[in-house]
């Protein structure tokens, strides 16, 4: 069986892969990110925990801005 290698810039590749469906973008990850699954799984538990403590403060998690959200983080992590 022959070998064939393609060269092309990485400018090119990063293109071809932001056009594949958001299934295939999640394989090239799983290919390139051998433990994938368990990073998205800690990611799901973090984002969880993140909306129980925003409810329990009379707060909406998924109705904060991605700068109210870094803010509110920002000052839990300071807490006393």
């Amino acid at each position: 069986m022959n070998t064939i290698t393609l060269e092309l810039p990485e400018s090119q590749l990063v293109e071809w892969v932001q056009r594949l469906s958001p299934d295939a973008r999640h394989s090239v990850l799983k290919a390139l990110i051998p433990r994938l699954d368990e990073f998205e799984a800690l990611a799901d538990y973090g984002a969880q925990r993140a909306r129980d403590i925003c409810a329990r403060r009379g707060l909406d998690w998924d109705n904060m801005s991605d700068t109210e959200r870094q803010q509110w983080i920002d000052g839990l992590l300071h807490e006393a």
